[in-house]
């Protein structure tokens, strides 16, 4: 039966036409007075005929109506039009931001007065975002020159309009593809462009790999627990199980192995590694990154790698850097924290006998411009070629046909600027958030109630440890929602010295705190005297 609705007025009276419903519901024809039913108008010769209705205005408004269609040209009235039938998705119910949720709920409630005195709170100081841009930190002048160059005029940069201006490949642009392969992924035995997809940042392409290879309703997937909180919300998404393996905060923060075989089962799509770490900052060796990758292939399961803060890894005990420049050094490198994809330990150390890997990562954070979203899933297969077997390239195409590629005049001027910055800039950045993990460490030693159980080796955090038990009843008021020391005291923290930090909790790490240390050293240091200042108090010292 074919349903049209329309207004009409309470008191009209219908009369029957043989115009389509769906024309006389969509507004296309026009009401009409009184005609008659099947008459020619004005002898031109039109077959077709009117709708008439004839009525009385007997108020300035009038009651809407409904006129249902019962399939046959007849028309009934009905009772007033309610909502329209939308339903929401069972998808767009499935993620949940957790950080987002809970900073917005967090700021929204955060006094400007000190709750106890009254007094107007210094400036606020946000060192919970990992975006070093929001703390002063600034792009290489390459990466804007670039842009300015490739926006103004292309020629002189030798491309076309159109791949400046025009829409891009959906697997992205070609020259940044193997600009990607050149200088990014250099010696990791990457195939060759065919196998890297452009991605709207580091989680699109994490969002790509898991909808890749997980089954809805029917997959699980091993994340790190303590972990980046987007890993469980792109579970929730793709409709996977987030089972968390174990990270061990006094052997640097590596997999608990013994944990990683409890959560694998039959239906782990993949094991998902995060190196350099967030929230905790490690570097995992090589060893270590070995052990991971035995794992997988005895598992039978592909890899996931996010590493979006490739190469940026420091060693707090030595002099320099304690890490390489960045270009690849075929693992000749010195520096315990010295970074090496997966896939290039895979290759080097395991040859045939490794897993598929799927590694995610982005210009974000090395080059700090995370909002140009320029990220990239490369594929290294395995020596049974199981990727190509299972269709994973196909499927990934897929998704960035639907997915659409960052903007065409951000990925025109990638080349230009993975080519061209120097290796100095990232020694810089490096040095810079090596000398602030360095003073978190220092500062967190002298800072009663918290403690230091690892000492940073990479990515831009720290994560004290709350003492909850020393804290205890010490932080004002009640805590009615049972909300885990660390939730707790960075509350107060941002009540009180407004300084935001975030809870480990969110992370997957009760009793631990997230603080950003890529940021100036004043900024760090006013952050350190307010939080010193706070330990003290509470603890009355």
């Amino acid at each position: 039966m074919t349903r049209a609705i329309i207004n009409i007025p309470d008191d009209a009276t219908v009369v029957e036409a043989p115009h389509r419903v769906e024309e006389v519901a969509a507004g296309c024809l026009p009401l009409q007075r009184q005609g008659s039913f099947g008459k020619k108008e004005g002898g031109v010769g039109s077959q077709n005929t009117k709708m008439t209705q004839h009525y009385q205005k007997k108020k300035n408004s009038f009651n809407e109506g409904t006129l249902v269609s019962q399939g046959s040209g007849e028309f009934s009235k009905v009772s007033k039009l309610g909502a329209c039938r939308v339903r929401l998705s069972a998808m767009a119910t499935r993620p949940k931001n957790r950080i987002r949720l809970f900073v917005e709920d967090m700021l929204k409630h955060a006094p400007d007065c000190h709750p106890a005195t009254g007094e107007p709170l210094p400036a606020r100081m946000n060192l919970s975002l990992g975006d070093p841009t929001a703390l002063g930190l600034q792009p290489p002048r390459e990466a804007t020159d670039a842009l300015v160059s490739v926006a103004s005029d292309s020629s002189m940069s030798g491309l076309t309009t159109k791949e400046v201006h025009g829409y891009q490949h959906s697997l992205g642009n070609p020259r940044f593809r193997e600009a990607i392969r050149t200088h990014a992924l250099q010696g990791t035995g990457i195939a060759g462009v065919d196998d890297i997809f452009v991605t709207s940042g580091c989680s699109q392409a994490l969002q790509f790999a898991l909808l890749t290879l997980c089954t809805d309703g029917e997959s699980n997937v091993l994340i790190p627990s303590p972990c980046f909180p987007l890993y469980n919300t792109l579970c929730e998404f793709v409709g996977a199980e987030a089972r968390g393996y174990q990270l061990n905060p006094s052997a640097s923060w590596e997999a608990r192995m013994e944990d990683l075989e409890k959560q694998c089962d039959a239906k782990t799509a993949c094991l998902l590694v995060c190196n350099p770490g967030n929230p905790t900052s490690h570097a995992y060796s090589a060893d270590h990154l070995e052990q991971l990758l035995k794992f997988a292939y005895r598992k039978r399961i592909p890899v996931v790698a996010d590493e979006v803060y490739a190469h940026m890894t420091f060693d707090l005990e030595g002099e320099g850097e304690g890490a390489d420049n960045g270009a690849h050094s075929n693992g000749k490198a010195a520096g315990k924290a010295r970074f090496q994809y997966m896939a290039e330990v895979a290759f080097e150390r395991l040859g045939r006998e490794r897993p598929p890997i799927l590694s995610c990562s982005a210009l974000s954070k090395r080059f700090l411009v995370p909002g140009w979203r320029l990220g990239w899933l490369s594929l290294y297969d395995d020596a049974f070629e199981s990727l190509k077997q299972a269709g994973v390239k196909d499927g990934v195409a897929a998704l960035c046909q639907i997915g659409m590629t960052p903007s065409s005049i951000t990925q025109a001027a990638a080349p230009a600027i993975l080519a061209n910055t120097p290796d100095q800039y990232h020694a810089d950045l490096r040095a810079t958030i090596k000398r602030g993990a360095k003073y978190c460490v220092e500062r967190c030693r002298q800072c009663p109630g918290l403690d230091c159980v690892y000492e940073p080796q990479g990515a831009m955090y720290f994560m004290p440890r709350v003492d909850a038990k020393a804290f205890a009843g010490k932080l004002g008021g009640e805590n009615p929602k049972g909300e885990s020391a660390d939730i707790v005291w960075t509350k107060a923290l941002l009540a009180e010295r407004n300084v935001f930090m975030l809870p480990g909790t969110l992370f997957g790490a009760p009793d631990f705190a997230r603080i950003v240390t890529a940021a100036p050293r004043e900024v760090l240091c006013e952050a350190w005297d307010r939080i010193e200042s706070f330990c003290r108090e509470k603890l009355g010292q």
